[in-house]
């Protein structure tokens, strides 16, 4: 794998966690702006996010990975 295409997987990933982010943002308020106080809809939320970032760590590491066994 060519250094760019390591770089364009960390862009992609970095980018998608970036996205989570703002998702958990909004998922932790109401249509009103109001923010939601219920430990379940927070604990979900949060849960989401942990399984979106793992995703995205993995993906981090699988390329780094690839890459380092083709040098």
């Amino acid at each position: 794998m060519k250094i760019s295409r390591l770089s364009e997987l960390y862009f992609i990933a970095c980018s998608r966690i970036h996205e989570t982010i703002d998702e958990l943002y909004e998922a932790l308020h109401d249509e009103s702006g109001v923010p939601i106080s219920e430990r379940e809809t927070v604990t979900e939320a949060i849960s989401e996010l942990k399984t979106a970032l793992y995703y995205e760590l993995d993906l981090i590491k699988s390329a780094t990975d690839e890459h380092a066994s083709e040098q």
